[in-house]
């Protein structure tokens, strides 16, 4: 019998996801998973590195599970592949860049609305 206890008696949480964000999820987690199944399949890893992929692919299955449920128990794991994630994704989407070339554009639009008043 196990001794320890993996959730850290956490209890479940109830997940709100609005209608317009549900399919985004699925879309993105599931691409997720399914990449480091590709690298599973495709690649000889170390022991090691093979078992951190699994963890990996065990905590996005475990986050499409919590999407369709609405329900998690939240932990490390998990938390961990959402931020890998939402860094992929930023970096995917050239975010940095994005946010910059804004805040260029704001501040040359704000110097004319200066000199509109």
């Amino acid at each position: 019998m196990a001794t320890r206890n993996p959730t850290r008696h956490r209890s479940a949480v109830t997940l709100t996801i609005p209608a317009g964000n549900e399919a985004f999820l699925r879309r993105v987690i599931a691409a997720a998973r399914d990449g480091v199944r590709e690298d599973l399949d495709d690649h000889g890893y170390s022991l090691q590195l093979r078992a951190d992929l699994l963890l990996e692919e065990a905590s996005y299955a475990a986050l499409l599970d919590a999407v369709d449920r609405r329900e998690v128990v939240p932990g490390d794991d998990l938390r961990n592949a959402l931020d890998q994630l939402a860094t992929a994704v930023d970096s995917g989407n050239e975010y940095d860049r994005v946010v910059t070339e804004h805040d260029v554009l704001a501040a040359l639009r704000a110097q004319l609305e200066a000199e509109l008043r």
